[in-house]
């Protein structure tokens, strides 16, 4: 059996005795991400407090207080979880040799992503946006920007390998590609996420191929 704490030692008792560990700070930080996810997801974004996460941790809010100072600390770490977590999904979704196909791979796994987290990842993205913080909205607009430019690199990339129309403007066509995604979330999110991704897929990626593709 293992006991998780929220201080800096874990105890685990093993037959025979008692053996004490020292737990890392990320791994205390990602369980404090995880219950945060859980209150955006049940209560919402507005419910994040240090007082929340004390009471569903059943610890104090001086013991978080020792990982989060603020408010701002916490949709931070959240935006950081998100970029990741985002980051990860489309760099593993690229196919080095096929741009265009590198475009539809991404359309899915975002979609899988988006239903897999539900509302969470939205919410934060959402909810921090509101958030009147010079710094969290800097932030949230380098991972836009982060997004955006491997987008518009694949989109260059098929370009230059005419698998697109001349006339595409990189840019313009990496914002929609966002949008498109973004905007399919925003609906699907008002309707618990009751959808296939695979089927939503097909449907959505038939739409931008039309568009870019020659």
């Amino acid at each position: 059996m293992i006991a998780y704490e929220l201080c800096s030692i874990v105890t685990i008792h093993i037959q025979g005795g008692t053996v004490q560990i020292r737990k890392s700070t990320d791994i205390r930080r990602q369980q404090i991400v995880d219950i945060i996810r859980r209150i955006i997801s049940t209560k919402g974004i507005e419910y994040v407090t240090l007082s929340e996460i004390a009471k569903r941790t059943g610890t104090t809010r001086g013991a978080i207080y020792r990982h989060f100072k603020s408010k701002r600390d916490i949709l931070s770490l959240l935006i950081s979880n998100v970029e990741e977590t985002l980051m990860e999904a489309v760099d593993n979704a690229i196919n080095d040799a096929d741009p265009v196909q590198s475009l539809k791979n991404i359309l899915l796994a975002q979609l899988v992503l988006a239903k897999n987290r539900r509302k969470t990842s939205f919410a934060v993205m959402m909810g921090a946006m509101q958030f009147s913080d010079m710094v969290i909205r800097r932030k949230i607009l380098r991972l836009i920007q982060k997004y955006l430019t491997k987008i518009e690199n694949l989109l260059v990339s098929a370009g230059k390998l005419g698998l697109i129309k001349k006339n595409i403007n990189y840019n313009l066509a990496a914002v929609s590609f966002m949008g498109l995604i973004q905007s399919t979330v925003t609906v699907w999110s008002y309707k618990n996420f009751n959808y296939v991704p695979q089927k939503i897929h097909a449907e959505l990626w038939s739409i931008y191929k039309q568009g870019i593709c020659v």
